[in-house]
């Protein structure tokens, strides 16, 4: 996978440290900062993203803010950005069903108490984001 470029960065950071931001956990907050590893689509859209927000700023220096050129590559942009947060949140559901079940060697690295709360954190975010629990092919799993 090709490297993110810089605008690509600003927007995972910007995204991811909003996932972050939703936790209170420990356990959970230090897995959002790595939610977005490896996957190629996160790629795909921060670096479309970028670009579109680069465009917006120059079509709006170029015609206006008020342009319909400006008004659509922004509009575009948003639209992403609306996507790239549900694709996230298939990331979020996948990482909070692994918690949710205390699958992987991560429960061996923490106190009873921690975990307790991560999976009961983690449940609560499954519960009130079904949509993407179900997406990410975990909804049924963690309802059981």
């Amino acid at each position: 996978m090709p490297r993110r470029s810089y605008r690509g960065n600003e927007v995972v950071k910007e995204k991811v440290s909003e996932r972050v931001d939703e936790f209170d956990s420990r356990v959970l907050e230090d897995w959002m900062h790595t939610v977005d590893d490896g996957d190629e689509l996160v790629y795909y859209f921060a670096e479309a993203i970028g670009n579109a927000w680069y465009a917006n700023d120059e079509a709006d220096g170029r015609y206006g803010w008020d342009d319909e050129i400006a008004e659509a590559v922004g509009g575009a942009a948003e639209e992403l950005g609306d996507a790239f947060d549900a694709h996230l949140d298939v990331l979020v559901a996948e990482t909070c069903a692994t918690v949710a079940l205390r699958n992987g060697k991560w429960v061996e690295h923490h106190d009873d108490e921690d975990i307790e709360a991560a999976v009961h954190e983690a449940r609560e975010w499954l519960q009130e984001h079904s949509e993407a629990a179900e997406r990410a092919g975990v909804w049924e799993e963690v309802t059981a």
